[in-house]
């Protein structure tokens, strides 16, 4: 039962759309399936490691205002970054399929890790999830089968993000394409001024 309730909790927080959503997509987009995948297993891995922190004595941490306010400014750069880098470089070719190696996997998988673990918000989302389970199940096995079942949710409901953006990629002409790529630079930049705002007010 524990399984259960928190697989669908980890479903459920596919309504969440955050900057790692469009880091997936923008992957997925340009460079298959592979990379989005790959997106999405740097963002289970920064999940995973984010509820050991919080599970094992690092919840105050990150609780602590002035701990959020400069992980939050990191995060902030990352995205500010990352919005530049895609209004101003040229959009890629949508036509030309791109040969994945090895080092543009771990690019991408490092991208999806580092967009959500130095988001604030991610870790608040856990803690209440785990002071909400363990207000249930206490510090035991049920916990740790919820909160595993969680983490598999979100890597079930971020593959099949990925997997869906490669399918409506065919249906993509160049300048829809260099109109989406061009648009998620300006949502990654809206994202991270957005967390450069909140952190300043911390």
């Amino acid at each position: 039962m524990a399984f259960l309730e928190g697989y669908l909790v980890g479903l459920g927080l596919v309504v969440l759309i955050g900057p790692v959503f469009f880091t997936l997509l923008s992957a997925t987009l340009q460079q298959g399936q592979n990379a989005g995948l790959a997106v999405a297993l740097g963002i289970f891995v920064s999940d995973i490691i984010c509820v050991l922190l919080c599970s094992f004595g690092w919840s105050a941490f990150f609780q602590n205002t002035s701990n959020q306010y400069y992980i939050g400014l990191v995060g902030a750069a990352l995205l500010i970054s990352f919005g530049f880098g895609y209004i101003l470089r040229p959009t890629p070719s949508i036509e030309q399929p791109y040969a994945l190696k090895a080092s543009n996997y771990a690019s991408h998988f490092t991208k999806g890790f580092l967009v959500n673990f130095v988001n604030p918000f991610v870790f608040l989302v856990w803690l209440s999830i785990i002071g909400m389970a363990s207000g249930k199940y206490g510090f035991s096995r049920q916990l740790a089968a919820f909160l595993t079942a969680a983490l598999l949710g979100i890597l079930t409901t971020d593959s099949l993000k990925a997997l869906f953006a490669n399918h409506i990629k065919r249906f993509l002409t160049p300048k829809v394409f260099r109109i989406i790529h061009k648009s998620i630079g300006w949502i990654l930049l809206a994202f991270g001024l957005t967390m450069l705002y909140r952190v300043s007010m911390v």
